[in-house]
């Protein structure tokens, strides 16, 4: 079986998870980049109907961040965000495992 993990950090940070799944290893991997919100800021958030407002609201509030996709052997993983947290030890980041039921791939 498989697992999907992905790691939300900072702009900043990028490179430190880039090079922690490099020493475990892991060299295929994907960068999302987004707009979000974190949960002390959205708590007390509250959308207008209005939906230019509310993309305005959602533009004005919201922080950049990157997003790491890796896919690795579920075996693996637990020892894998062990590493991640140890290295972004200090800095705000999320982890989060996803099981691969099914993986399809079409090269060339």
């Amino acid at each position: 079986m498989k697992t999907m993990v992905k790691i939300f950090v900072d702009h900043e940070h990028l490179v430190r998870v880039i090079n922690t799944l490099t020493e475990l290893g892991i060299t295929g991997f994907y960068l999302v980049e987004y707009q979000g919100m974190a949960p002390k800021t959205w708590k007390t958030f509250r959308l207008s109907e209005n939906l230019d407002m509310a993309l305005k609201a959602i533009r004005d509030h919201s922080e950049p961040g990157v997003m790491v996709n890796t896919v690795v052997g579920s075996d693996k993983c637990e020892k894998i965000i062990k590493q991640l947290e140890e290295a972004l030890k200090g800095i705000r980041y999320t982890i989060i495992g996803h099981k691969v039921t099914s993986i399809k791939v079409k090269g060339d």
